[in-house]
């Protein structure tokens, strides 16, 4: 069972302890500006923004910043999962096409939700990054990987065992983006936050569980670290 103290103590340890006060949705850093504050709450989730939990200042320089954090602003990465159903249902209608949506989605939003467009390469096509903490997966994930990759074809339809003990979905389309996060969630498995800035991979010993000389098991402790950045709170999944 995942120890969730042990994992809160150990990254409450690298907050510094002047960087938060309390707010109604949680702990927001404090900030002596008198410009608007951002949204709060994303009117299309019902939860916080992640926006919200950053200070004014940091808001101000976004907001007069590139255009990456711009885009951030205008619209909360948080919420890019509707973003990726609401698109994916037009595509399926024949009411869009990936050459109509917005460019800041394309290119920015949908990195919080796993999904870089190699728009270059495959245009109109993803790699979707997935979260793997320690690098556990077992057959039946490894068969599904294939099988949402299979249709794009040997060049395309390509997975990725990373450096950071995770994988890499190739070729992915936003029409089927949806069947591939569905089927993840149902395996305990996500995609959120695995891009842009978000926390990566968590990685832990290739040996973990099998090595009778080990002193810590961090399978454990990958996955408690794992849910302590990415697990929501209210419906408690990944």
């Amino acid at each position: 069972m995942v120890n969730y103290s042990r994992a809160l103590i150990i990254a409450a340890a690298a907050v510094p302890a002047y960087a938060f006060t309390a707010s109604s949705y949680g702990r927001r850093a404090t900030s002596l500006s008198s410009a608007p504050p951002i949204e709060q709450v994303d009117t299309r989730t019902g939860k916080p923004t992640g926006s919200s939990f950053l200070p004014q200042d940091a808001i101000d320089r976004a907001a007069v910043g590139n255009p990456i954090e711009k885009a951030k602003l205008a619209k909360d990465g948080t919420s890019a999962f509707v973003d990726v159903y609401e698109y994916a249902a037009k595509f399926r209608a024949g009411e869009m096409t990936w050459e109509e949506v917005e460019k800041a989605d394309m290119n920015t939003r949908l990195k919080f939700v796993g999904m870089l467009h190699r728009d270059k390469r495959t245009p109109g096509q993803f790699m979707m990054r997935l979260k793997v903490p320690n690098g556990i997966v077992n057959a039946d994930q490894m068969r599904f990987y294939a099988d949402c990759v299979e249709k794009y074809g040997e060049e395309k339809g390509v997975i990725d065992i990373t450096t950071r003990q995770n994988i890499q979905l190739r070729g992915v389309k936003i029409e089927d983006a949806t069947d591939i996060i569905d089927g993840l969630h149902a395996r305990n498995q996500t995609s959120f936050q695995s891009a842009l800035d978000s926390v990566r991979n968590m990685v832990g010993s290739p040996l973990a569980g099998i090595d009778d000389q080990e002193m810590v098991d961090t399978r454990e402790l990958c996955n408690a670290l794992n849910d302590l950045v990415s697990l929501d709170p209210v419906t408690e999944t990944r």
